[in-house]
């Protein structure tokens, strides 16, 4: 394949994977927590396939700009949301230089990188779709469920408001006149698909349900599925009327 390259945009180390056909747009690809952008090549592949034009940056602590014990619970605990927070801050940046040139279509990410996808959905009037994998648009009540459930103690490891400013959840007026798609398996033990209901009952109650797309997948834990991509393609694909 030498339809890719390494560049940095906005500061921040990228990899660009470029249609082998007429491009219909830029599509940025946020990977999760373990990975880097060198693990998410064949992922990023696959949609320049479908005709887009693939942008995935490196997020922070991550690849070539840092290493952390990703499977330590004291270490997820203590860097998980400030990954999360400054890779939604940088991507102001890297969203400014890319349309500078060249229509975004869309962005997507799984796991942590949906986290992130979807704070860079809601705070950025320019993009207006995204797919969620995995990952949660109610960050407050994540935190609180997941700390409920291992039985410790919220807002320890990071201030409420850095999370409250950010959160998808606490900025529903944001989400009118946009395309969010979120998927995610309904056995999911490393993200579960808690926050991600009570996400969709904060929807409904603001009247979006017909701009937003909740898919559940039985007995799915935490990964991508066939049935995810296809769904993903799909929805790529009518946001650009392919």
């Amino acid at each position: 394949m030498n339809n890719y390259h390494k560049l940095i945009i906005a500061g921040i180390p990228c990899i660009r994977i470029d249609p082998h056909i007429s491009s219909n747009g830029i599509v940025i690809l946020y990977h999760g927590w373990v990975s880097n952008i060198n693990d998410y090549i064949f992922f990023g592949s696959l949609i320049s396939d479908w005709g887009f034009t693939v942008i995935i940056p490196e997020i922070p602590f991550h690849g070539t700009r840092g290493k952390l014990n990703y499977f330590d619970p004291k270490e997820v605990q203590k860097h998980f949301w400030n990954v999360v927070i400054q890779t939604v801050e940088e991507a102001r940046n890297l969203i400014t230089e890319l349309t500078a040139k060249e229509m975004i279509v869309g962005v997507i990410g799984n796991s942590a990188g949906g986290f992130s996808a979807a704070g860079i959905f809601s705070n950025n009037l320019n993009i207006k779709s995204a797919i969620v994998m995995n990952g949660s648009c109610a960050w407050e009540r994540f935190e609180e469920l997941t700390c409920e459930r291992d039985r410790r103690s919220p807002w320890i490891s990071i201030d409420r408001d850095s999370i409250h400013k950010l959160d998808p959840a606490k900025s529903i007026e944001n989400l009118k006149n946009k395309s969010l798609l979120i998927l995610h398996g309904t056995e999911d033990t490393t993200i579960p698909i808690d926050s991600q209901k009570y996400f969709m009952q904060m929807i409904e109650q603001n009247n979006l349900l017909d701009s937003i797309k909740f898919v559940e997948y039985s007995k799915v834990n935490h990964q991508i599925t066939l049935s995810m991509l296809e769904e993903a393609k799909k929805w790529l694909y009518e946001r650009t009327d392919i």
